[in-house]
């Protein structure tokens, strides 16, 4: 059996092409936008080589990725939901960059100059790019994250290390303990969340919960319990599809200032590319995935 037979959807075009990139996930094919931007800044550059979303089950994973290692065709790409952990332990900790291993998720595919595959996390960087444009520095901020999942830990970590005071709000806080101190944050139940958002100046959602595939019109948080921010948090919600989630059509309406993950996602992705294309000139690769939003 073939690595392409373990795909749930369909590849067009990939045996007629030299090289190529994809986006691994449950269901990338219905709906992420990375395929978009990244064929946009491919065409920017003059490369003849396409972005394709490979739609696996998680027990079809590790063969993928071996079919896609194996794959001299393949230059790299990006991991999505709910595959970024389990990526980042099947490559194996001398395959990850620093960022990868501590946060333990990958959600970026690259090839050294040995034509080794390798990973690492563009997620959080993407992230507190995006948010301090709109939040100014997030240090000495108090930041509740809801989800420390593959996404989420990697958005923690560049919050923390950017000074923010984090707290995790896990459905199983003890399996995120030992990650919590490692970045300096606190951890406590989902449940528990709402009685801190009093004192709460930043509340970032890196759960599935309102994304479009799942739910559309389920919020992480009970919108009655939004009336607990003060006037002048920032609500974060990495999802992208719908826009706006339920989460931050009801913050927008009580005033607060709201972000979705579109900025986030343009972010990890262009510096995604640039991994995965080490010769392409940011520039023009920034430029075409603007315009291609």
């Amino acid at each position: 059996m073939s690595w392409q037979d373990l795909i749930d959807n369909r590849l067009e075009g990939l045996d007629a092409q030299a090289n190529f990139a994809a986006i691994i996930g449950a269901n990338p094919s219905k709906g992420a936008r990375s395929p978009l931007l990244w064929n946009a800044a491919f065409a920017a550059i003059g490369r003849d080589t396409q972005m394709h979303p490979i739609d696996v089950k998680s027990a079809g994973l590790a063969a993928v990725l071996e079919g896609l290692a194996s794959d001299p065709r393949f230059i790299g790409g990006a991991v999505t939901m709910p595959h970024k952990e389990t990526t980042a332990a099947w490559l194996g900790p001398k395959r990850l960059s620093p960022e990868a291993a501590r946060i333990g998720a990958v959600n970026c595919l690259y090839r050294d100059q040995q034509g080794t595959l390798l990973g690492t996390n563009t997620d959080g960087e993407g992230a507190l790019v995006s948010l301090q444009r709109i939040a100014g520095s997030v240090a000495g901020k108090s930041v509740m994250l809801l989800g420390p999942g593959g996404a989420g830990k990697a958005v923690a970590a560049y919050l923390a290390g950017a000074g923010a005071q984090v707290t995790l709000a896990a459905r199983d806080p003890q399996r995120s303990r030992d990650f919590a101190e490692k970045i300096g944050a606190d951890v406590v139940a989902m449940s528990a969340a709402p009685d801190a958002l009093s004192t709460t100046d930043i509340l970032v959602n890196c759960t599935s919960v309102g994304f479009a595939q799942n739910n559309a019109n389920a919020s992480p948080v009970d919108p009655s319990e939004l009336a607990k921010l003060p006037p002048g948090a920032v609500v974060f919600d990495i999802i992208y599809d719908p826009d706006p989630t339920v989460l931050l059509a009801r913050s927008s309406e009580r005033g607060l200032t709201v972000l979705n993950g579109g900025p986030m996602n343009l972010e990890q992705a262009i510096l995604g590319f640039c991994y995965a294309s080490p010769d392409a000139d940011a520039k023009s690769v920034s430029t075409a995935m603007q315009g291609a939003r």
